[in-house]
């Protein structure tokens, strides 16, 4: 699948578009866009808590639930294990799955 940088405007495919299609989807809130309101996550309402094991967990409910959501278009990656790591001013969140038949790692930054 090709699709575009949201900063440059070039052409991305694989792993790169991966990389772009997982921060578009965790960064916007559920409900934010009006025409897809299913579009987004909820990742982000726990984002500004404190980094607890209880608050991790439900980061990664919350980033599994998306990933399974229809409309927000990365079905094609099949998520086995999510990681946070906090980083200052936010944390990474850490993908581990399937895509096009290979294991991939692929990391998205949140950020406050």
């Amino acid at each position: 699948m090709i699709g575009m940088d949201r900063q440059t405007g070039r052409a991305i495919e694989d792993i790169t578009q991966l990389v772009s299609r997982l921060g578009q989807v965790m960064t916007t809130p559920k409900g934010a866009r009006n025409r897809h309101r299913d579009f987004g996550s909820d990742v982000l309402k726990y984002l500004s808590a404190n980094l607890t094991p209880t608050t991790a967990l439900l980061m990664k409910s919350a980033a599994s639930t998306a990933l399974l959501e229809p409309v927000n278009g990365v079905l094609d990656f099949s998520c086995s294990k999510i990681n946070i790591h906090p980083k200052e001013g936010g944390c990474a969140m850490e993908f581990v799955g399937l895509f096009n038949g290979k294991t991939a790692t692929v990391s998205v930054t949140l950020n406050v």
